[in-house]
């Protein structure tokens, strides 16, 4: 049995782009992936406009009171590889992609941003 090299992705689609920065949702729970590091205020804004146009929130927090300084935490940025989801890993096939972490200096990585609900 040889083992197959993943189909890498390097142009992924994204659910919309606000303020320039690509975003899209990842897992159940309402955390957030963008495309590059567009930095954290930016991150901020293009995610809380996803939240808001795509959950009809009232904001990130769906609190009308959030500011952006109670979530810088939960924004930060990595470096990936995309590729297809792998079925012997127990990934499902249905997946757009999944996300490994890398370093930066890995041959096609990709700059990310995340928001993480905790």
């Amino acid at each position: 049995m040889t083992a197959t090299t993943p189909e890498i992705i390097t142009n992924p689609e994204m659910e919309a782009t606000h303020f320039g920065v690509e975003v899209c949702h990842i897992g159940e729970d309402g955390d957030m992936f963008a495309l590059g590091h567009p930095g954290i205020r930016r991150a901020f804004a293009a995610f809380n406009r996803h939240a808001r146009v795509h959950c009809h929130f009232a904001n990130l927090a769906d609190d009308c009171r959030a500011h952006v300084e109670d979530w810088v935490d939960a924004i930060t940025e990595h470096w990936v590889i995309l590729r297809r989801p792998d079925a012997s890993k127990g990934e499902d096939p249905d997946w757009e992609w999944v996300a490994d972490w890398v370093d930066a200096n890995t041959p096609s990585a990709l700059p990310v941003t995340i928001f993480r609900v905790d």
